[in-house]
């Protein structure tokens, strides 16, 4: 479930709270869990008013670990934050206020993470809910949605499937817009998601391409991430962009032309480095081609929510289905 809020005055703060508490009690999130949600919330919104002017609020369930949270992810294109360090510790402001806002946030959020560049915005993420207990899984996952202005359902669709030894994603796009070409990416997911122990990402493409050729066809990507062989393998059919970065390498994962479901000819796969700080990133061809990790300095650093949500905010474009998934190694 996700609800996105959009900010211009101070009646967008109430409603973003107020759809805040309706999700954490739907969560059954305890209530000191609801009280922070609307707290985080409101300081959230409060902050992109009074320093970017309009802004907006995402609010999402999530699950990781075990556990199941509120997530919250807050976006301006404001004038960002010159001292992050100093902004994030209680007393600063810049603004005349208590300086209470980021810091009031982090202590009340399971997990928190922000980006800001001078000039350039800022995006703040914060989790809501039970810490998790146990053993913690060895990736973390974010990604951000959109379908074309004008359309309510998005021909692209994206899911993972975790294993006993890593976890494979696929990202899709369906062959243009609305309820046919999201049936075909629904249709390629499922078969996705029941691919047998021993396929190859390949393999499970031809597969998809069997099975869906009654519907108008998708570009697909699949990656799997072994950590124990510190590899990631990649195959993906049409314009589906992908990279994998680790340290200061960055690779170009390559996709090969056609349409899954019609015209599949040759998959070529790629393989790459998988190692704690790695970094994979894939979208549809609603975000341009143009988005490059070297114009957002730290930001492969961030939360994968954080990465997802500040590439989206700049490079989605409206006149097409938008999606970018980005995956993280612990």
């Amino acid at each position: 479930m996700e609800t996105t809020v959009s900010l211009a005055d101070k009646s967008g703060v109430a409603d973003a709270r107020r759809r805040a508490m309706q999700m954490a009690q739907s969560l059954g999130l305890a209530e000191k869990l609801q009280a922070d949600a609307a707290l985080i919330v409101t300081e959230a919104a409060t902050n992109i008013l009074k320093y970017a002017g309009h802004g907006e609020i995402v609010l999402r369930t999530s699950e990781e670990d075990g556990t199941v949270g509120l997530e919250l992810i807050a976006l301006d294109r404001g004038p960002g934050i010159a001292n992050l360090g100093a902004a994030c510790a209680d007393g600063f402001s810049t603004g005349g206020s208590l300086g209470a806002g980021l810091g009031t946030i982090a202590r009340h959020s399971a997990l928190f993470d922000i980006y800001s560049v001078a000039g350039n915005g800022t995006a703040l993420f914060a989790r809501v809910g039970d810490k998790a207990a146990g053993q913690r899984s060895p990736f973390l996952v974010g990604a951000k949605a959109t379908p074309k202005l004008g359309q309510d359902i998005s021909g692209d669709a994206w899911a993972v499937r975790r294993t006993a030894d890593g976890l494979w994603l696929t990202l899709l796009d369906g062959l243009g817009h609305g309820p046919l070409a999201a049936e075909a990416s629904r249709r390629a997911v499922d078969v996705f998601m029941t691919s047998r122990p021993g396929d190859t990402p390949e393999d499970v493409l031809r597969n998809v391409h069997q099975n869906i050729r009654t519907t108008r066809g998708a570009v697909m990507a699949i990656a799997r991430f072994d950590p124990a062989n510190a590899s990631l393998s990649f195959a993906g059919v049409g314009n589906i962009v992908a990279i994998a970065q680790t340290g200061e390498t960055t690779q170009h994962l390559l996709s090969s032309d056609g349409t899954v479901g019609y015209n599949m000819r040759v998959v070529r796969p790629a393989e790459a480095r998988w190692t704690a700080g790695s970094v994979f990133i894939a979208t549809t061809d609603g975000l341009s081609t143009r988005w490059n990790l070297n114009r957002h300095p730290g930001l492969a650093s961030r939360h994968p929510s954080l990465i997802a949500s500040v590439l989206h905010r700049d490079f989605a474009r409206d006149a097409d289905d938008a999606t970018i998934v980005v995956v993280k190694a612990l």
